[in-house]
């Protein structure tokens, strides 16, 4: 008996606690996100098609993610976050017949359009309370393929992996701005003829209201 009467006064106390502590903040993220490959193979970043062709990579469009994300706390300091962002990750590519022969290529370089719809789930601990607030976060993105010009041999999937920091100031009650850097890696393979060694420094802005 007095283990169930303890248990019920643990379950009351967080209850009470949640009560008191938790609340809601919706948001709008926007980041320019500089892509790259982690390693150059030969010198050159591509992606292997079938048999030695291959597409020949440059990362030289403005990438970028925008879109609503939500947080829910837990006390002042400890957040959970997710939401739904639009993400560019175009590419110029030359098509390549025989990528390991040293044959210079003759086609013409064309922008690879690969965009996404971002659903990402991540930790935030706070720092400091108050107006300023330093955030560490961490966690993952689910990428689902919304667009994709190499759709044939793309998988339409693959997760990231990131940790990050960013900086909030509130502006007024309950309205805060923040800016932002998450360091980001691929931890799946997006195409099935190929590694996916994706790797991303976002550099990010947010603006969030605090629902109480």
């Amino acid at each position: 008996m007095k283990k169930i009467l303890l248990i019920a006064f643990l379950l009351l106390q967080i209850s009470v606690y949640s009560q008191n502590n938790t609340q809601w903040s919706f948001g709008i993220e926007f980041s320019t996100d500089n892509i790259s490959f982690s390693d150059e193979r030969d010198g050159i970043d591509y992606i292997g098609m079938e048999g030695a062709n291959a597409v020949v990579v440059k990362f030289d469009q403005n990438n970028y993610s925008l879109g609503l994300t939500t947080n829910y706390y837990f006390g002042e300091k400890l957040a959970v976050s997710s939401g739904f962002l639009y993400s560019n990750k175009d590419f110029t590519g030359t098509y390549n017949d025989c990528i390991l022969c040293n044959v210079h290529s003759s086609s013409i370089p064309e922008i690879i359009e690969q965009r996404f719809l971002v659903v990402p789930i991540s930790i935030n601990y706070s720092l400091l309370t108050g107006k300023l607030k330093p955030v560490i976060n961490g966690g993952l993105k689910n990428n689902f393929a919304i667009k994709n010009d190499l759709d044939t041999i793309s998988k339409g999937y693959f997760l990231e992996a990131f940790l990050g920091a960013t900086i909030y100031y509130e502006i007024i009650k309950n309205l805060e701005a923040g800016i932002g850097y998450n360091y980001q890696a691929a931890i799946s393979d997006f195409y099935k003829t190929d590694e996916f060694n994706l790797r991303t420094n976002s550099f990010s802005f947010r603006i969030n209201y605090l629902f109480k």
